[in-house]
């Protein structure tokens, strides 16, 4: 028998044997847990999954989950939002058959404190802050290029992958779908998770700033290199390029969004602003024209951010210090600068609705400047590492991320606009290095109303093996309120008096509920009408106290009223202003 022939031989063993494994029966051995809400990210392992093709799936409940990841021996699925609630059977489906069946516990999503959801993604960080569409999908890009899109109330709509990591934070578009940076690539997806088209610039070192939508729903992006800013239509199509004069250059400061701006106060939104290699530039939104730029200090500032009336902030290395600066939109001319004995550097700059400007000093406080006065208004400050401060559209509280202490866990604060005062905390779960601990990047994102703000965190210390990290919706404002609770068990419902009272703006309601249930504390203004809302859930038996923020209501006399069960109580409070 020749060569050739035996050659042939083997191969066609090779090939049957390998067609028989990829054919045998898969099975299941374990789960990553025995409940998980809807939506829940699901680890099966067990062997002969072979490798994810239109005829594999996973069923949960009968239903196709939707994977994220499928190897021969395991794969990440999130459980259907039409599984459950109760008990239910996990099963792989391959073409080698049906596996055994292994029972999940499937639970509704259920808001824990302020936390509404927390989203487990199978990536080992989401840096940037989501897009949210008109119709509140939230897209998060994640690394690996992992794209996520989630329903407002935390449900899984799709997941698609890009090319890569995640550059820069997504952008959605007027019709909900969205654009999404990684290197040298913009991807515009639709809004059923089906890819649109795909830009490159192969000329580009990476994706500096991205991507915008303007007031003409076209979308703008910066490159580090190659085409330097540019603006490209819905339809994927280059209206226009300009390189920048000094080049857009410098590689590595991925993160930023494309502001948009006014070029005079009260006037339309018409250019578009890129930090880079120490430089300010503003170009036209229509043509691409380069309006002027402007050389900063040394510092690799992210974003500038933009005031109601148009005035560009930027905080930046001066050659005295650290200083916030603001600049002439029509322009670029220094209008005036704010060194605030900053030692180790100052966070990118946020403005309010009234023009307020909020950063992080030193990792250390938030400051809340005024443009008006040029001096803060307040500094909030509690010996926590705080960054990436951003002010509510309300107007009502600044959030702002943070770690207790370097290599400690993370946290989210709301802190009072008006007074600086904190409002309330969201303890992220961990523990200090080396264990793994979930941290806050990068800016949040609020709904358009206020009402609800979406935090991206990456988990240092996690495995590579088990890549994982959280979107958090929490409930922002005063809608409702930090719920602090006792050890001690009540032996009758009861509501106390308010404390102080008289008070101005914050006040504090102590109560007391014997069992477990639904349990509403709402305030009411002196004609009968609810204007807060301080708890609507479900509590345990207990003593609690809530705080009550009346920064936004005028003086006058209130009503607080408990329900819980069959009983209920009423009492009044007085705000003085």
């Amino acid at each position: 028998m020749g060569f050739r022939r035996i050659s042939f031989l083997l191969t066609s063993f090779l090939v049957l044997a390998s067609t028989i494994v990829e054919a045998q029966q898969p099975r299941i051995d374990s789960l990553s847990a025995q409940t998980l809400t809807r939506s829940g990210r699901l680890r099966i392992f067990g062997a002969n999954f072979g490798s994810s093709n239109t005829g594999s799936q996973v069923l949960v409940g009968g239903y196709s989950a939707i994977i994220s990841r499928w190897s021969a021996s395991q794969i990440t699925a999130y459980v259907p939002e039409e599984a459950g609630p109760g008990s239910v059977s996990v099963q792989v489906v391959t073409s080698g058959g049906s596996s055994n069946t292994v029972p999940l516990n499937v639970t509704l999503r259920q808001r824990q404190g302020r936390v509404k959801w927390a989203f487990e993604a199978d990536v080992e960080n989401l840096w940037f802050r989501p897009a949210l569409a008109p119709d509140g999908t939230v897209y998060v890009h994640g690394s690996e290029g992992y794209v996520y899109a989630l329903t407002p109330d935390g449900g899984l709509k799709w997941i698609h992958k890009a090319n890569w990591y995640a550059y820069v934070p997504p952008a959605a578009g007027p019709e909900g779908e969205v654009y999404v940076g990684s290197i040298q690539r913009v991807t515009a997806i639709n809004p059923d998770g089906t890819e649109r088209w795909r830009f490159t610039d192969t000329t580009a070192q990476g994706l500096k700033c991205g991507g915008a939508i303007g007031p003409d729903g076209n979308i703008y992006f910066a490159n580090d290199w190659g085409l330097g800013a540019y603006s490209l239509s819905r339809a994927g199509q280059m209206r226009w390029n300009n390189p920048g004069n000094p080049r857009i250059i410098w590689y590595g400061t991925t993160g930023a969004e494309t502001v948009l701006g006014p070029r005079t106060n009260g006037g339309p939104v018409e250019q578009m602003y890129v930090y880079s290699s120490w430089m300010l530039h503003a170009f036209s939104l229509t043509d691409g024209s380069q309006r002027f730029a402007i050389s900063l200090g040394q510092q690799q500032q992210t974003q500038p951010a933009v005031g109601p009336d148009g005035v560009i902030y930027i905080t930046h290395l001066r050659s005295q210090g650290w200083a916030l600066e603001a600049f002439s939109p029509t322009n670029g001319q220094s209008l005036w600068y704010y060194h605030g004995n900053a030692v180790s550097g100052m966070s990118p700059p946020d403005v309010g609705p009234d023009g307020i400007v909020y950063y992080a000093q030193d990792d250390s406080r938030i400051i809340a400047f005024n443009p008006n006065t040029q001096t803060p208004n307040w500094t909030y400050q509690d010996g926590t590492v705080l960054y990436y401060p951003t002010v509510s559209p309300r107007n009502d509280l600044v959030v702002a991320g943070g770690v207790l202490t370097f290599g400690d866990v993370g946290f989210v604060k709301g802190i009072s606009r008006s007074s600086g005062q904190l409002l309330w905390t969201v303890p992220l779960p961990g523990a200090f290095y080396p264990s793994p601990r979930v941290v806050p990047v990068h800016h949040p994102r609020f709904t358009p109303d206020g009402s609800t703000v979406y935090v991206s965190t990456t988990i240092l210390s996690g495995s590579s093996a088990n890549p994982h990290s959280y979107l958090y919706a929490i409930v922002a404002g005063d809608t409702t309120t930090d719920v602090a609770a006792s050890s001690e068990v009540p032996q009758e419902f009861r509501l106390f008096q308010n404390y102080p009272n008289p008070f101005n703006p914050s006040t504090r309601i102590p109560f007391a509920v014997r069992g477990s249930g639904f349990v509403a504390l709402k305030v009411y203004d002196i004609l009968g009408r609810e204007v807060r809302t301080l708890v609507n859930d479900n509590l345990q038996p207990g003593r609690y106290e809530v705080t009550f923020n009346a920064a936004h209501l005028a003086s006058g006399v209130y009503y607080y009223r408990l329900t819980a069960g069959t009983s209920s109580d009423t009492k009044k409070l007085i705000l003085l202003k």
